[in-house]
């Protein structure tokens, strides 16, 4: 019963959600973070590596194998919430499979056992071992409703470049992105060149914001569990509708000044679609980048906070669907910047 009220408006039926299917050993700290991904079948051994990669942060997945039960590190930190699905996985003559990217998103955040999650993609080759320590020291930015940035380096696109070694530590990130072997890495942009702000990045200090934030930025960032909008499931995997609402309602953009995560760059950015759901996905989001803007104008004008700095960032990207608006009378005013 309580699943299916909290569940009444997903895409999601109650009766294939096992939450909690198998719970860490080893409980975490409220105030700790958690990281979220999804994976399939095929790739629980990506699984296995990256919980290596950061044992004492907990961790909540899909979907899960006996080989669990058998995978010390596993047993200790990862929570695995499965979802079933008709349609792929046989097993005695049933077929189950996990639902959509979207759905177990947002299961996973909803299940994490801390006050702060991150999403981070299963092919992470890297990430600093020091986020814990950034998440308490920047705990007020985030209780305060903004998010952490934390920047993804990647290898230059070409066949056969080495993707095996890395630096982990700022200054030598710094030297190898100089020397050319390396790059800030946001998907849909060339190396150095996306909203994260290289330039910016080498010589900070403490965290600053997103100079220049653009629609389709979708970082790895670290939030509250509690107090921002969800991923949205009418698209089937999609990073950036996750991000994108919680830009419009108020977060502000911090990007951590030596926390970073390493991935290969040679990664497709839907990596899970094929060209034609892909096409399908992109014609999906020109719609709902309009909808989150009438969506989140109306909301703060009816709040009586469309004029302070609570809107501002639906100010600042959403002026063409606003002037539109107010054409229509729908919002009572609009400073123009």
């Amino acid at each position: 019963l309580r699943l299916s009220k909290m569940f009444s408006k997903s895409n999601i039926k109650r009766e294939l959600i096992r939450p909690y299917w198998f719970t860490a050993s080893v409980k975490p700290d409220k105030d700790s973070l958690t990281l979220t991904t999804v994976l399939t079948l095929a790739e629980w051994d990506s699984l296995t590596q990256l919980a290596e990669l950061y044992e004492g942060i907990y961790f909540s997945m899909f979907p899960c194998v006996n080989h669990y039960e058998t995978t010390t590190v596993l047993r200790r930190y990862v929570d695995i919430h499965l979802i079933l699905q008709p349609g792929g996985l046989t097993e005695n003559g049933t077929v189950i499979a996990i639902g959509g990217y979207q759905e177990s998103r947002n299961v996973a955040r909803l299940f994490s056992r801390t006050e702060f999650i991150a999403q981070v993609p299963l092919s992470i080759l890297w990430i600093s071992d020091t986020l814990q320590d950034s998440v308490k020291k920047y705990a007020d930015l985030l209780r305060n409703g903004d998010v952490l940035i934390i920047p993804t380096f990647g290898f230059p696109n070409y066949e056969g470049v080495a993707t095996d070694h890395w630096p982990t530590d700022k200054e030598s990130i710094v030297e190898w992105v100089e020397g050319g072997e390396m790059g800030l890495l946001d998907y849909r942009y060339e190396l150095n060149n996306g909203p994260t702000s290289y330039v910016t990045w080498k010589d900070a200090k403490q965290p600053y914001i997103v100079p220049t934030y653009h629609y389709n930025y979708g970082p790895i960032y670290i939030s509250t569990k509690e107090g921002h909008p969800w991923c949205e499931e009418r698209f089937e995997d999609h990073v950036v509708s996750c991000f994108y609402p919680t830009y419009l309602a108020g977060a502000n953009l911090w990007v951590l000044p030596r926390d970073y995560a390493v991935r290969t760059g040679q990664e497709l950015y839907d990596t899970s679609l094929e060209y034609e759901e892909r096409k399908m996905q992109r014609k999906i989001a020109k719609r709902y980048r309009i909808e989150m803007c009438v969506f989140y104008a109306r909301k703060f004008d009816q709040m009586g906070v469309f004029n302070t700095e609570k809107a501002e960032h639906v100010k600042q990207e959403c002026s063409q669907a606003l002037l539109s608006l107010q054409k229509q009378k729908m919002i009572s005013e609009i400073i123009e910047e």
